[in-house]
């Protein structure tokens, strides 16, 4: 049996692998891929190709695929369910069909359960067709937002952001395979195949309100969410609708719509929109403002325009996309309540549970304003107040309703909260020093919270709303794990190491210990350390090859109260 279609497809397989996990850690997915390469043969006797070639798949089941979508192929053809006869057209729509029969049977043939593959374009080197693949844990997947599959899309329009993500690393990889010689290694610029996956799948999400020929939309997106209009931020929001749509209320219909192309133009008129009216758009151009009723729609797409290049598209009330500044992300929750929580016992460990949520329900309050904002708690906000003046307006200590700190916040500086929840001072100017930390890239208000962490406001807590909706709470925190799972990574590498067997298992291993170091005590660093220095020693003494580790050792800022799980008894010892 052939095992090597060229030379160089073991390293081909792993940087399509090493690819795939770059672009989707800056995409926010945060999903461990695998990369394999499945090739199916021309001829009915030849025989499947697996890379890595340890039996990860029944390459019995693997080889129906082929027969499968040619029968497929050909009960679309006879059904006429063609839009187009063309040749081209009925290429592709081979290519794709294949695609997906063969990403069903990778399923069906897979040994190890628990994953959802995504296959690339088949391409034909030598007696074989070659199918990049890509698996992923498929219930972490299934977790993040997608859009219902389209039964009548033979051409595989994504249902996600991540999904598109996917898609694209796989075209890339499919491109490199179809040279006059395979390429040995995939190269992709990460923020390209961001943009073409997000431009990928706003234009599907056009497609399902009914327009099928508006490209361009995330540039236009792009370019109204980045323009002032005299000197304001744009905010405001855009339906995407046709105008036949009887779901849709016109408060106002323009005679001449808006191209979204026209940037000074629709920029010009998002400053119609507000809360519970909309511009009303077919994905081509704005036809009116006006509202809609959800309940009568089976989706209703919005783009929500944050101002200085930030945007969002939403489907109902879940958010699918983020843009900042023409880098698509997938969306993260405004304020995540259990990072909150743990920032609040570290910073004030004696503050009680209703105080906790007292102060939980001023920070969303905060988040949702519509314009840039600053909370500060502060264990002696009294004293902060009294220090702060006249740079403050100190009142009575009282807790605020969500309609008073709408009021407190609609001026300039901070709102000075105790941690009980009580607001002592508002439009507070915060003082501090300057450290040489923070991000130049930021504004005025994420720099001013760093210095005065630094200065007078060590022992506070600070929650900044920035203009384009972006939400950071200070001090930084992790998230909490439990201890089994620090513990399985760490156990995890170390077998690895010491089998030696698989180097693509322990790179693997020790990027999934790279994650979680901030966590590991010092019998798990030593641990670490040693797997690493065993593998760094075999690999110079066989290949001369040398992988060069940094020593770690236990975070200082590390405590019991990251981890979910209390310490038993044996763990104290």
């Amino acid at each position: 049996m052939v095992w090597q279609l060229w030379e160089g497809q073991a390293r081909f397989r792993r940087s399509l692998e090493q690819v795939a996990n770059d672009v989707l850690d800056a995409a926010g997915v945060d999903i461990d891929p695998r990369a394999f390469l499945v090739a199916l043969p021309i001829s009915p006797d030849g025989d499947v190709l697996v890379e890595p070639q340890r039996g990860h798949f029944d390459r019995t089941i693997l080889k129906q695929a082929s027969t499968l979508a040619t029968r497929r192929l050909n009960k679309l053809v006879r059904d006429g369910e063609l839009d187009d006869d063309s040749q081209a057209h009925l290429a592709a729509l081979e290519s794709r069909t294949r695609r997906r029969v063969v990403a069903d049977k990778l399923d069906a043939a897979a040994r190890a359960t628990g994953r959802v593959h995504f296959v690339g374009l088949g391409v034909r080197i030598g007696e074989h067709l070659a199918f990049p693949v890509l698996a992923l844990h498929a219930d972490p997947w299934q977790e993040l937002p997608q859009l219902p599959d389209d039964a009548d899309d033979a051409f595989l329009t994504a249902r996600s952001f991540q999904e598109a993500v996917v898609t694209t690393v796989l075209d890339v990889a499919s491109r490199e395979l179809d040279r006059q010689s395979p390429g040995q290694v995939v190269r992709a610029d990460t923020e390209a195949v961001l943009r073409a996956a997000a431009d990928s799948f706003v234009s599907a999400v056009v497609a399902r309100t009914g327009q099928d020929h508006a490209f361009g939309a995330m540039q236009a997106f792009d370019a109204v969410a980045a323009t002032r209009y005299e000197g304001r931020a744009g905010k405001g929001t855009l339906v995407l609708a046709p105008a036949a749509d009887d779901t849709v209320t016109r408060i106002i219909t323009l005679e001449h719509p808006v191209p979204i192309g026209r940037t000074r133009g629709l920029r010009k008129i998002l400053e119609l929109s507000g809360p519970g009216l909309h511009l009303l758009c077919d994905g081509r151009e704005v036809y009116g403002l006006g509202t809609f009723d959800n309940g009568a729609r089976g989706h209703t797409f919005g783009v929500r325009i944050s101002g200085d290049g930030s945007w969002e598209l939403w489907d109902d009330d879940v958010p699918f996309l983020r843009v900042d500044n023409g880098i698509p992300v997938m969306p993260r929750d405004l304020l995540d309540e259990d990072e909150f929580a743990i920032t609040v016992e570290r910073v004030f460990p004696n503050v009680s549970a209703r105080n906790a949520r007292i102060l939980w329900r001023v920070a969303v309050a905060c988040s949702q304003q519509a314009h840039g904002t600053m909370l500060v708690v502060h264990p002696e906000a009294d004293r902060e107040a009294a220090r702060l003046l006249p740079q403050a307006y100190a009142i009575t200590p009282t807790r605020l309703s969500d309609r008073a700190l709408e009021a407190a916040t609609s001026i300039d500086g901070a709102v000075l909260v105790s941690p009980d929840g009580r607001c002592h001072a508002v439009g507070v100017i915060l003082d501090g020093l300057a450290t040489g930390t923070g991000d130049p890239a930021r504004g005025a208000r994420f720099s001013s919270a760093i210095r005065y962490l630094a200065g007078a406001g060590k022992g506070a807590m600070v929650i900044i709303v920035s203009e384009d909706g972006r939400i950071d709470l200070l001090p930084k925190s992790k998230r909490r794990v439990r201890r089994a799972t620090v513990q399985r990574a760490v156990d995890r590498l170390v077998t690895t190491a010491a089998e030696g067997e698989d180097p693509e298992a322990f790179t693997r291993a020790d990027r999934a210990v790279e994650k979680i170091e901030f966590y590991l005590n010092q019998e798990q660093c030593d641990a670490v350390n040693a797997a690493r220095e065993a593998v760094e020693s075999r690999e110079w003494g066989e290949a001369r090859v040398r992988r060069q580790y940094i020593p770690i050792a236990p975070d200082p800022a590390m405590d019991d109260s990251y981890f979910v799980d209390r310490a038993t008894l044996n763990d104290e010892e």
